[in-house]
């Protein structure tokens, strides 16, 4: 496995069935909203030094996973630049061993170079990734939740 930092330009176009294979696996409420990723929004915050990509290459370098992270100062506590994670996926056929460890650890050492405070990460009950998350240091703070709005 190969972990690297990438641009969308890089990634982009290979990243898609990726993107809709973990669309399938844990986006609620497929039915009603579509994926439909803001490609320009994602360029902007590139642009601005705002996203961290991570990807992950099997040894042919076929995409097998990625991590992208949204680097701000927090709204709460403007001087602690922060990362938001807006999505991590591998490929499940690549979900053994250490890799999702690998993947993380390699964020981490990623955002630390950029002077990164802290990290934040939501996982669905579904996809439990609890252990995942002890394992590497991090604490549980809060649970999420969502209702679609009727009109």
């Amino acid at each position: 496995m190969c972990l690297a930092v990438e641009t969308l330009a890089q990634c982009w176009d290979e990243g898609q069935a990726l993107l809709k294979l973990h669309w399938a696996e844990i986006a609620l409420h497929r039915e009603l909203i579509p994926l439909e990723p803001d490609l320009m929004s994602y360029q902007d915050l590139e642009r601005r030094g705002q996203l961290l990509l991570v990807t992950m290459r099997d040894d042919e370098g076929t995409l097998v996973g990625y991590h992208v992270t949204l680097i701000r100062p927090h709204l709460h506590y403007h001087s602690s630049l922060t990362g938001f994670t807006d999505v991590f996926f591998i490929h499940p056929d690549h979900r053994k061993g250490t890799a999702a460890l690998k993947l993380f650890r390699f964020v981490e050492r990623q955002l630390a170079l950029r002077s990164v405070e802290r990290m934040y990460a939501t996982c669905k009950l579904s996809l439990d990734l609890k252990p995942l998350f002890t394992r590497l240091g991090w604490d549980e703070i809060e649970r999420v939740f969502c209702k679609l709005v009727e009109s």
